[in-house]
Protein backbone atom coordinates (compact mmCIF):
# COMPACT_ATOMS: atom_id res chain seq x y z
CA UNK A 1 0.00 0.00 0.00
CA UNK A 2 1.51 3.56 -1.01
CA UNK A 3 2.31 5.54 2.15
CA UNK A 4 0.07 8.40 2.63
CA UNK A 5 2.54 11.08 2.21
CA UNK A 6 2.73 9.82 -1.45
CA UNK A 7 -0.84 10.41 -2.29
CA UNK A 8 -1.56 14.12 -1.43
CA UNK A 9 -3.38 14.88 -4.80
CA UNK A 10 -4.67 11.31 -5.90
CA UNK A 11 -6.83 12.65 -8.80
CA UNK A 12 -4.28 15.44 -10.24
CA UNK A 13 -2.52 14.27 -13.63
CA UNK A 14 1.33 15.22 -14.28
CA UNK A 15 1.00 17.71 -16.99
CA UNK A 16 2.59 17.53 -20.14
CA UNK A 17 5.49 19.96 -21.51
CA UNK A 18 6.42 20.39 -25.03
CA UNK A 19 10.28 21.53 -25.83
CA UNK A 20 9.60 25.01 -25.68
CA UNK A 21 7.76 25.34 -22.55
CA UNK A 22 11.05 23.46 -21.23
CA UNK A 23 13.55 25.58 -22.72
CA UNK A 24 11.75 28.63 -21.34
CA UNK A 25 11.15 27.24 -17.81
CA UNK A 26 15.25 26.36 -18.33
CA UNK A 27 15.76 30.24 -19.68
CA UNK A 28 13.52 31.73 -16.89
CA UNK A 29 16.04 29.63 -13.97
CA UNK A 30 19.53 30.46 -15.60
CA UNK A 31 17.98 34.22 -15.52
CA UNK A 32 16.79 34.03 -11.74
CA UNK A 33 20.73 32.58 -11.32
CA UNK A 34 22.13 35.10 -12.82
CA UNK A 35 20.10 37.32 -10.49
CA UNK A 36 21.05 35.72 -6.97
CA UNK A 37 24.99 35.02 -8.38
CA UNK A 38 24.95 39.00 -9.81
CA UNK A 39 23.59 40.37 -6.78
CA UNK A 40 26.39 39.44 -4.17
CA UNK A 41 29.13 39.50 -6.95
CA UNK A 42 32.26 41.04 -5.63
CA UNK A 43 32.90 44.63 -6.34
CA UNK A 44 36.11 46.34 -7.62
CA UNK A 45 35.62 48.75 -5.09
CA UNK A 46 37.13 48.07 -1.96
CA UNK A 47 36.85 51.01 0.81
CA UNK A 48 35.27 51.58 3.90
CA UNK A 49 32.44 54.54 5.22
CA UNK A 50 34.08 57.64 6.50
CA UNK A 51 34.48 57.87 10.39
CA UNK A 52 31.74 58.42 12.55
CA UNK A 53 32.27 61.76 14.09
CA UNK A 54 32.86 62.15 17.76
CA UNK A 55 31.03 65.74 17.66
CA UNK A 56 28.45 66.20 15.44
CA UNK A 57 27.12 69.58 15.66
CA UNK A 58 26.17 70.38 19.36
CA UNK A 59 26.46 66.40 20.26
CA UNK A 60 28.83 65.31 22.08
CA UNK A 61 29.81 60.87 21.19
CA UNK A 62 31.99 58.60 22.30
CA UNK A 63 32.33 54.90 20.36
CA UNK A 64 30.43 51.81 21.63
CA UNK A 65 32.81 48.96 21.35
CA UNK A 66 31.78 46.19 18.30
CA UNK A 67 31.10 42.77 19.41
CA UNK A 68 33.19 39.65 17.25
CA UNK A 69 29.77 38.23 17.15
CA UNK A 70 28.12 41.43 15.29
CA UNK A 71 30.54 41.62 12.81
CA UNK A 72 30.67 37.55 12.30
CA UNK A 73 26.54 38.03 11.70
CA UNK A 74 26.74 40.93 9.41
CA UNK A 75 30.24 39.61 7.31
CA UNK A 76 31.77 43.12 7.48
CA UNK A 77 33.62 44.86 10.16
CA UNK A 78 32.69 48.18 8.85
CA UNK A 79 30.27 48.91 11.41
CA UNK A 80 30.07 51.93 13.83
CA UNK A 81 28.57 52.36 17.55
CA UNK A 82 28.17 55.99 19.39
CA UNK A 83 26.72 57.08 21.89
CA UNK A 84 25.69 60.92 21.62
CA UNK A 85 24.42 63.41 24.11
CA UNK A 86 22.95 67.06 23.68
CA UNK A 87 23.41 68.77 27.32
CA UNK A 88 21.18 66.71 29.86
CA UNK A 89 19.57 64.63 27.30
CA UNK A 90 18.82 61.26 27.73
CA UNK A 91 21.49 59.88 24.92
CA UNK A 92 20.61 58.99 20.98
CA UNK A 93 22.20 55.47 20.24
CA UNK A 94 23.91 55.94 16.75
CA UNK A 95 24.55 52.75 14.56
CA UNK A 96 25.60 52.42 11.29
CA UNK A 97 26.31 49.20 8.99
CA UNK A 98 28.14 49.93 5.60
CA UNK A 99 29.05 47.28 2.57
CA UNK A 100 31.36 47.34 -0.14
CA UNK A 101 30.57 45.06 -2.82
CA UNK A 102 28.14 42.74 -0.88
CA UNK A 103 24.42 42.91 -0.10
CA UNK A 104 24.79 40.57 3.10
CA UNK A 105 26.09 43.27 5.47
CA UNK A 106 22.20 44.98 5.65
CA UNK A 107 18.85 43.54 7.26
CA UNK A 108 15.90 45.46 9.03
CA UNK A 109 17.35 46.22 12.23
CA UNK A 110 13.85 44.67 14.08
CA UNK A 111 15.20 41.16 13.31
CA UNK A 112 18.10 42.27 15.54
CA UNK A 113 15.67 43.86 18.67
CA UNK A 114 14.01 40.26 18.41
CA UNK A 115 17.27 38.52 18.24
CA UNK A 116 17.95 40.35 21.31
CA UNK A 117 14.97 39.63 23.20
CA UNK A 118 13.10 43.20 22.83
CA UNK A 119 9.53 42.83 21.46
CA UNK A 120 8.73 45.13 18.65
CA UNK A 121 5.60 46.97 19.59
CA UNK A 122 4.89 49.22 16.72
CA UNK A 123 6.48 49.61 12.98
CA UNK A 124 5.92 51.62 9.76
CA UNK A 125 6.93 54.25 7.52
CA UNK A 126 6.64 57.53 8.79
CA UNK A 127 7.95 61.57 7.20
CA UNK A 128 9.49 63.82 8.81
CA UNK A 129 10.73 67.77 7.59
CA UNK A 130 15.00 67.88 8.24
CA UNK A 131 16.10 71.10 7.09
CA UNK A 132 12.94 72.25 5.38
CA UNK A 133 12.87 68.59 2.95
CA UNK A 134 10.68 65.71 3.79
CA UNK A 135 12.65 62.75 4.94
CA UNK A 136 11.10 59.18 4.64
CA UNK A 137 12.36 56.61 7.47
CA UNK A 138 11.65 53.78 9.16
CA UNK A 139 10.25 53.97 12.79
CA UNK A 140 10.48 51.24 15.19
CA UNK A 141 8.79 51.30 19.30
CA UNK A 142 10.49 48.49 20.78
CA UNK A 143 10.01 47.24 24.60
CA UNK A 144 12.04 45.24 27.04
CA UNK A 145 10.27 44.67 30.17
CA UNK A 146 9.39 48.51 31.34
CA UNK A 147 11.65 49.87 28.93
CA UNK A 148 10.66 51.98 26.10
CA UNK A 149 12.33 52.84 23.16
CA UNK A 150 11.94 54.83 19.70
CA UNK A 151 14.45 53.83 16.93
CA UNK A 152 14.06 55.30 12.95
CA UNK A 153 16.22 53.77 10.06
CA UNK A 154 17.35 54.30 7.20
CA UNK A 155 19.22 52.82 4.77
CA UNK A 156 21.43 53.92 1.18
CA UNK A 157 22.73 52.65 -1.90
CA UNK A 158 25.73 54.45 -3.30
CA UNK A 159 23.68 58.50 -3.04
CA UNK A 160 19.95 57.00 -2.97
CA UNK A 161 18.48 56.67 0.32
CA UNK A 162 15.22 55.05 0.95
CA UNK A 163 13.70 53.45 4.43
CA UNK A 164 13.01 49.95 2.97
CA UNK A 165 15.15 47.47 2.84
CA UNK A 166 13.71 45.72 -0.04
CA UNK A 167 14.21 48.74 -1.76
CA UNK A 168 17.75 49.20 -1.55
CA UNK A 169 18.96 45.65 -2.01
CA UNK A 170 16.96 45.93 -5.64
CA UNK A 171 19.20 48.70 -5.87
CA UNK A 172 22.00 47.35 -4.77
CA UNK A 173 21.85 44.41 -7.75
CA UNK A 174 21.33 46.92 -10.41
CA UNK A 175 24.14 48.64 -9.82
CA UNK A 176 25.85 45.06 -9.85
CA UNK A 177 23.58 44.02 -13.08
CA UNK A 178 24.86 46.81 -14.44
CA UNK A 179 28.78 46.42 -13.52
CA UNK A 180 28.76 49.12 -10.96
CA UNK A 181 30.25 49.27 -7.31
CA UNK A 182 27.13 48.39 -5.11
CA UNK A 183 28.00 50.57 -2.02
CA UNK A 184 25.42 51.07 0.53
CA UNK A 185 25.08 51.89 4.41
CA UNK A 186 21.79 51.23 7.20
CA UNK A 187 22.00 53.66 9.73
CA UNK A 188 19.69 53.50 13.20
CA UNK A 189 19.05 55.77 15.49
CA UNK A 190 17.47 55.38 18.46
CA UNK A 191 16.68 56.95 22.13
CA UNK A 192 14.81 55.99 25.42
CA UNK A 193 10.47 56.79 24.52
CA UNK A 194 9.97 58.49 28.40
CA UNK A 195 7.73 60.98 26.45
CA UNK A 196 6.50 60.80 22.75
CA UNK A 197 7.03 64.21 21.53
CA UNK A 198 10.47 64.16 23.61
CA UNK A 199 12.06 61.78 22.01
CA UNK A 200 10.43 62.38 18.44
CA UNK A 201 12.41 66.11 18.73
CA UNK A 202 15.85 64.42 19.69
CA UNK A 203 15.74 62.02 17.12
CA UNK A 204 14.68 64.87 14.61
CA UNK A 205 17.28 67.09 15.88
CA UNK A 206 19.75 64.17 15.69
CA UNK A 207 18.58 63.58 12.16
CA UNK A 208 19.24 67.28 11.28
CA UNK A 209 22.69 67.60 12.83
CA UNK A 210 23.52 64.62 10.63
CA UNK A 211 22.34 65.44 7.51
CA UNK A 212 24.17 68.75 7.46
CA UNK A 213 27.21 66.66 7.95
CA UNK A 214 26.47 64.91 5.11
CA UNK A 215 26.20 68.18 2.73
CA UNK A 216 29.46 69.76 4.23
CA UNK A 217 30.97 66.10 3.44
CA UNK A 218 29.62 66.36 -0.34
CA UNK A 219 30.87 69.92 -0.44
Amino acid sequence: MPRPHTKLFPNVKKPKFGVGARVLAFLSLAACAWLVWAGDMPSATSQQAAPVPDRLGLWEGKPLEVEDRTVEILETDDVSLMEYRLGQEPPVWFAQVAGFGTRAAFHPPELCYVGSHYQVADRGPISVIVNGKVRDVMRLVVTKGTERFEAWYWFTADDRVTPSYYQQQLWLAADSIRRRPMSGTLVRISTPLEHPERARRRLLAFVASWDNKIIQDGS
